[in-house]
């Protein structure tokens, strides 16, 4: 017989290279997946961001600035009631006057919120603005107002909140 003695008994043996190899090749794929999976939620986020058409200034509206833009609200809305009130007397001019007011203090109000919100509203006004300077029925004006002071109530009071 022989003296030798055999330790292998069929096994293979496991080199620790091989094993950390193994490991690095498990590795990468994963790492690359949790990689891809990151950019598209930053992606989506950015994209979500972008189509709620947030600007720079509504992210970072302050506690101060949204109470500034409640209480330019408010003035907003008495001076469109006034307006309303001033066009169905027949009295062109003070209507103008209260429209020129409410735009001033609507322009206060712009940049703490949303920018497609503060578009529709500047349609609105816009809108108004031409119906007065054109003479329109007071009906029209008062429908156009009514449909601003809705507006203003739903949603533009929501984001200053």
């Amino acid at each position: 017989m022989s003296d030798e003695i055999n330790f292998d008994k069929g096994l293979e043996t496991i080199s620790v290279i091989s094993f950390l190899q193994e490991g690095a090749m498990r590795t990468i794929p994963i790492f690359i997946g949790l990689t891809l999976t990151a950019g598209i939620v930053t992606g989506a986020i950015s994209i979500e961001i972008g189509d709620s058409s947030w600007n720079g200034a509504a992210i970072a509206a302050t506690a101060k600035q949204k109470s500034q833009g409640r209480q330019s609200l408010d003035r907003v809305v008495s001076s469109l009631r006034a307006v309303d009130t001033a066009y169905a007397s027949g009295n062109a001019a003070e209507a103008q006057t209260q429209f020129a007011q409410a735009r001033s203090a609507w322009n206060s109000i712009a940049p703490s919120i949303s920018a497609r919100e503060a578009r529709e509203q500047q349609l609105l006004f816009d809108s108004l603005g031409n119906e007065l300077k054109s003479g329109a029925p007071a009906t029209k004006v008062r429908s156009t107002i009514s449909g601003m002071l809705d507006e203003l109530r739903e949603d533009i009071e929501r984001e200053l909140r």
